[in-house]
């Protein structure tokens, strides 16, 4: 029996995305997922699509503060998500308890791990924040093992995911 890891299903080449389009990946994301494909068990999930937002949909961004985001619309600040997406991560992360990982997408509002800009009066104030969905899964599975698709690009980091995951007891 394969361990199970989440992945951003936009990364799975899914029309996910806020505009529709697909994922334009590298070469060297599209080998790491294959090859994570053959070792293990992908759980797709797009937190956006998930708790009501469709396809395609304006884009969102993470505003007001750094610890306490909202998800506004980033060319339309009239538009708020920020219920709808914190609702989605009260019950979510429950549903994940059997994953042994996830590997997240950069800079999303939603999934990313250490890369989402955050905005502030309309300035960028960090760019090292993590996605609301993100946030939650890791705050309720702190010892998930987990990582960024921007990361996948390097084969220590993607040898060593692998490796801290199979060495992971199966439930």
């Amino acid at each position: 029996m394969k361990q199970k890891i989440g992945i951003s299903q936009c990364l799975l080449g899914d029309a996910v995305r806020y505009d529709g389009a697909l994922l334009a990946s590298t070469a060297a994301s599209r080998y790491a997922i294959h090859k994570l494909e053959q070792l293990f068990e992908l759980v797709p999930v797009c937190p956006e699509v998930e708790a009501g937002l469709g396809t395609p949909r304006p884009p969102v961004r993470l505003t007001g503060s750094i610890e306490n985001p909202r998800l506004t619309g980033r060319d339309d600040p009239t538009i708020d998500a920020t219920k709808i997406m914190y609702d989605y991560c009260r019950h979510k992360p429950a549903e994940l308890n059997t994953l042994a990982g996830f590997i997240f997408k950069s800079r999303s509002p939603s999934c990313g791990l250490n890369s989402t800009p955050v905005f502030i009066d309309g300035k960028c104030v960090t760019e090292t924040s993590r996605g609301v969905f993100a946030r939650s899964l890791c705050k309720t599975y702190p010892e998930l093992t987990v990582i960024e698709d921007s990361a996948l690009e390097h084969q220590e980091l993607l040898d060593r995911f692998i490796r801290d995951i199979l060495n992971k007891p199966c439930d």
